[in-house]
């Protein structure tokens, strides 16, 4: 029986190791109720506990992008999860608030790792054929981890209380800690200490730069939508929480379903094809969108399935495609490059679900959701009209 190509050894592992680090957010969600019960604290504290995790992940991606060159990718590895088991392990002995509070900031410093490593390795290890599979992969595991996560953690309160989830997130991450090691390579191949990789340096290339906020702006119009989305469907459309997880579920099938023929289609049509193709896509379901929104007041229930199905679908085809490209970059500027683009797209969803978030408790919310959405389409479009081409030295080779 012939053995896996190198890129399934490189990419499975990786995928796996990013799915663990997001389950320390997605499965432990449905256990927060439980925490405020059983420490006996308000709400506001222990809705904390989600909010400091992401604060800690977020300010994560600046550390791993400088401890990528100095550390190398295994090593990175072997402290995050081990620091991802650890704090697990502190969070399910917690006896306060308080020590939980901070267990769970360092959890996510932990869980940032992945977010800098795994598509770092996957552009610089793998030919360029695979990188776009490989991105996808790892972006199909980050689309199914917040569906289904969820699921599995309120499963588990049937059988333990909010302190076996993390019980299970240390198991988890001690499980896969052997075998991701030991694909991680050591240093990222063609590593040049003597590169300029500044953050500096890397805004100063306007190819990344374009690549990287077209990708950040089309996330973003992902995240506004999705975080506006339970006040649409409650306030606009008057619908229970079941409509919102059938959301969710036609979005992750849509991703998973064209996200396995983006590498094919990228061989096909090649990278600036793809992307346009999903440009096109999504801002043609998103003014259509706004159009009936526009007729009708409201949008029906069906045409917003319809609409999401569409933009995810889209962003499966697109996406692979713009993350692999704006991280061709020399290898010394992987990690900070890396860092740069994912908080970007943070940035760019926490500010657009804040810009339409006055406007969400109202029974007219749907069309200034669609309208900021375009707009945000429309600007990632305008970035990427005429396609930066990569110049050669740029690439690392496969």
């Amino acid at each position: 029986m012939p053995s896996p190509s190198p890129s399934i050894r490189t990419i499975l592992p990786l995928a796996i190791v990013t799915g663990v680090s997001m389950a320390a957010l997605d499965l432990y969600l449905p256990a927060v109720p439980a925490l405020q019960s059983g420490l006996g604290i308000s709400v506001p504290m222990a809705q904390a506990t989600v909010a400091v995790y992401l604060a800690g992940l977020a300010a994560a991606q600046l550390l791993w992008g400088e401890l990528l060159n100095r550390l190398g990718p295994r090593r990175c590895m072997e402290v995050g999860l081990a620091l991802l088991a650890i704090t697990s392990l502190g969070c399910a002995l917690a006896p306060n608030i308080e020590t939980l509070l901070v267990l769970r900031l360092l959890q996510g410093v932990a869980a940032g790792a992945a977010t800098i490593v795994s598509p770092s390795v996957v552009r610089a290890t793998l030919a360029d054929v695979d990188v776009v599979r490989g991105i996808a992969a790892i972006s199909m595991v980050e689309a199914i981890v917040p569906a289904a996560a969820p699921v599995l953690g309120a499963l588990l309160l049937r059988v333990t209380d909010w302190r076996g989830t993390f019980w299970v997130l240390m198991g988890l991450s001690l499980l896969v800690l052997p075998w991701v090691v030991k694909i991680a390579p050591r240093r990222l191949p063609g590593l040049d200490m003597a590169h300029h990789a500044s953050y500096l340096d890397i805004a100063r290339n306007p190819r990344f730069l374009r690549l990287a906020l077209s990708h950040a702006l089309c996330i973003g119009a992902l995240l506004t939508f999705l975080a506006s989305s339970p006040q649409l469907l409650q306030h606009t459309l008057g619908l229970g929480s079941e409509s919102f997880a059938m959301q969710q579920v036609v979005g992750v099938g849509a991703f998973m379903l064209f996200a396995t023929q983006s590498g094919r289609l990228a061989a096909k049509l090649g990278h600036a094809r793809l992307v346009w193709l999903g440009n096109a896509v999504q801002l043609a379901a998103c003014s259509l969108a706004l159009v009936a929104a526009l007729v009708w007041g409201a949008l029906p229930y069906a045409a917003l399935l319809a609409y999401w199905f569409c933009f995810c679908g889209a962003l499966a085809i697109r996406g692979p495609a713009t993350f692999g490209d704006a991280l061709a970059v020399p290898p010394a500027q992987m990690g900070r490059a890396t860092a740069m683009l994912v908080l970007a797209l943070l940035a760019a969803g926490a500010v657009g679900t804040q810009v339409v978030a006055p406007f969400m408790g109202r029974a007219d919310s749907t069309v200034p959701l669609f309208c900021s959405v375009l707009l945000m389409l429309l600007a990632s479009a305008a970035l990427v009209c005429r396609y930066p081409v990569a110049p050669p030295a740029a690439v690392a080779a496969g």
